[in-house]
């Protein structure tokens, strides 16, 4: 550990790296873009260099847990509750949902083939005093009248925006028709993306953004959608054995258009593989000695991502973490986590990102959904 130091609002503290240091990382990463306080507090936080890499005068956490950090711990037995046979399965459309239409290789950064993950949404939000709508989230269609994202998509916005609506079936924000040349060479076309209005949002209930749980969402949309075209189909969801899978060390899918607060920054839908990250050494890394924002991740949350210079940058902030699983005993794609929070630039080498577990809210949105 480093020498000893004093941060800028003198408490005691380690000359260490800044990726050591989980209550700087965690201001960094709370907001974007970064205020410019927190950069001056960097800035003077700095206590010198190791190598190239500059040391940060980290405080040092007292060993009292505070009240708030032990109160979202969750017993290590908990399980999701089985959804299989919840009485509104019958909503979930498990005959078409997470179609594979691809060769499942997934390099980083890769631009996705037409067709290939035709559940992706783009949430759109008026601001007040522009004329034009931003995409600021992502989600995914889960059946005809649904679509699921986080919780910080749609509650506590800042007060000139509001969620104005949702954009299905596109794929390249800067054409219309999107098109592409198959195997025979012949050009092959999707139908234009449509755009609903929105019926009711439905953050969970337990969402909090000081602690960042819960961070989860249904969007009720007015109309229904139509999944008889190819770039417009649903996603599986965890239920049953899927709900319990061991997803360690796997290597799972994160897709999107980069979109964030600053809208997105690829006009071409992305994919990503990113790699399933134990909670402890996730917590480890985000909780070096955090007294500034102790984080704590629960079994209600997943992280990967972080093990090389990709990370789901190329995600959706609310949009999808899948793999494939089985759904009536066929190869399918599940949805397994949503974009919650996490370095937003790109994944800083070492930070994995956090994801909502889908598998423990899979009865709520069951119970939550209706005709």
């Amino acid at each position: 550990s480093g020498d000893r130091c004093r941060t800028p609002d003198n408490r005691p503290g380690e000359c260490i790296g800044i990726k050591q240091c989980s209550p700087l990382i965690a201001l960094l990463t709370q907001t974007t873009p970064v205020p410019k306080a927190v950069l001056e507090f960097l800035q003077k936080s700095q206590c010198g260099f190791e190598g190239r890499n500059p040391l940060v005068c980290c405080p040092i956490q007292n060993e009292v847990t505070t009240p708030s950090s032990t109160a979202i711990r969750q017993p290590e037995n908990d399980v999701p509750i089985d959804a299989s046979n919840h009485p509104n399965v019958r909503l979930l459309p498990l005959n078409i949902c997470g179609q594979y239409n691809s060769d499942n290789k997934v390099w980083n950064g890769e631009k996705t083939k037409l067709f290939e993950y035709p559940w992706m949404v783009l949430l759109a939000y008026n601001r007040d005093g522009w004329n034009r709508q931003s995409y600021r989230c992502g989600g995914t269609i889960i059946n005809e009248k649904y679509v699921l994202t986080a919780a910080h998509c749609v509650k506590d916005l800042p007060s000139v925006l509001s969620l104005a609506g949702v954009r299905i079936g596109e794929y390249d924000l800067q054409t219309d028709p999107d098109c592409m040349e198959n195997e025979n060479g012949d050009s092959e076309c999707a139908n234009s993306p449509i755009d609903y209005r929105i019926e009711t949002t439905v953050p969970h209930p337990s969402y909090s953004p000081s602690n960042l749980q819960n961070d989860i969402a249904l969007v009720r949309i007015r109309g229904k959608i139509n999944f008889r075209t190819d770039s417009i189909k649903p996603i599986c969801l965890p239920i049953g054995s899927d709900q319990t899978r061991n997803l360690l060390g796997q290597k799972l899918i994160v897709s999107g258009w980069g979109t964030t607060e600053k809208g997105t920054s690829s006009n071409v839908l992305l994919k990503v593989s990113v790699p399933v990250v134990s909670r402890e050494k996730c917590e480890s890394v985000y909780n070096r000695s955090s007294s500034l924002h102790p984080i704590k991740i629960s079994s209600h949350q997943i992280c990967a991502g972080g093990e090389n210079d990709q990370d789901s940058c190329d995600g959706d902030s609310g949009g999808p973490l899948i793999f494939k699983g089985e759904v009536n005993s066929r190869p399918r794609f599940v949805q397994y986590g949503i974009v919650s929070f996490g370095p937003r630039s790109c994944g800083i080498k070492g930070f994995p990102a956090v994801y909502t577990r889908v598998s423990y809210y899979t009865n709520w949105i069951l119970s939550t959904i209706r005709p």
